[in-house]
């Protein structure tokens, strides 16, 4: 709720990070995005059970202002990082496109995040936190825009399915391992943290100036048990985590390129970007383990 994960221990972060969960546990685009969502579609209820209100008034507009104002809430509570600003500012877009009756999913939207982010803090571009995110919603939005013509099923499966491939290279490249059962960890728990634990936090924030917190965080932290657990039995199956070398920087740039031509390109031009991530992937049986590594600031040696 607070971005404050000093108390967590060891052994449940290893569990989260072998599972492919530990993006739960950095408030970024999922948390952000459940919030403005949940709030967007409270408020529009809300206003359309009051009718001289909702015969008068645009009140989806309405709504969607009610979501920016509490996710730029919960982007101060949580201490506004850098992953929280641009989830914030990639939901921001998509309410003020929902506010002027424009697409609110599209490529330009990635574009226009991105491109903000950037102005603000240039030297994100080289982390694992805005490499891992936007690849993840570039990889959401393709099959969004691909599967949009088709059932509403396939579109929910396969975005989950292009959020974990499109982070899979970033993951190797910065952490050098795979959480090989991460696609099935997430099928259970994403929804435990949608359906379950995010609308009781939202719930505690409310009842806080009551001093009835309690209502909202019992049951919370029931939900919070279950994505434990779910980590705790993934990250012990037989093969969790894969390891493997670090893909070099020039077969990451060539697999980028790649990604982003088979996402944006329409058509099956598209499918000439396949090469290069084939390239990019490759890269890795190339690379030759260092004798000595030495940390940027000289104090560890390996």
């Amino acid at each position: 709720m607070t971005g404050e994960r000093r108390s967590i221990p060891r052994e449940t972060l290893a569990s989260m990070r072998d599972s492919g969960l530990a993006h739960l546990l950095a408030i970024s685009g999922l948390h952000i995005g459940l919030v403005a969502g949940l709030l967007f579609f409270a408020v529009r209820l809300g206003l359309a059970l009051i009718e001289p209100v909702a015969l008068r008034y645009p009140i989806k507009k309405i709504a969607a202002l009610g979501a920016i104002l509490g996710a730029f809430a919960y982007l101060l509570i949580s201490g506004a990082t850098i992953p929280t600003q641009r989830a914030f500012l990639m939901v921001s877009i998509v309410m003020l496109a929902v506010m002027i009756d424009r697409t609110a999913i599209s490529m330009r939207l990635v574009a226009l995040s991105a491109m903000a982010v950037l102005i603000l803090a240039p030297e994100s571009l080289l982390s694992a936190s805005f490499q891992m995110s936007f690849a993840a919603v570039v990889g959401l939005v393709a099959v969004y825009e691909a599967a949009a013509p088709k059932m509403t099923a396939l579109r929910h499966r396969g975005g989950l399915l292009g959020s974990r491939i499109g982070t899979a290279p970033f993951a190797i490249y910065h952490f050098n391992r795979i959480a090989l059962y991460g696609l099935l960890a997430n099928l259970v728990a994403v929804p435990v943290m949608a359906m379950w634990i995010m609308p009781l936090g939202i719930v505690s924030f409310l009842l806080m100036p009551l001093g009835l917190e309690s209502l909202g965080l019992v049951p919370m932290g029931w939900g919070i048990s279950v994505v434990l657990w779910i980590a705790d039995s993934v990250a012990a199956l037989p093969g969790a985590v894969a390891l493997v070398p670090s893909m070099p920087t020039t077969g990451l740039a060539i697999l980028s390129l790649g990604g982003i031509w088979l996402c944006v390109m329409r058509g099956p031009v598209r499918y000439c970007g396949l090469p290069a991530i084939a390239a990019g992937m490759g890269a890795i049986l190339a690379v030759t383990p260092p004798d000595v590594i030495v940390n940027r600031d000289g104090d560890l040696v390996a």
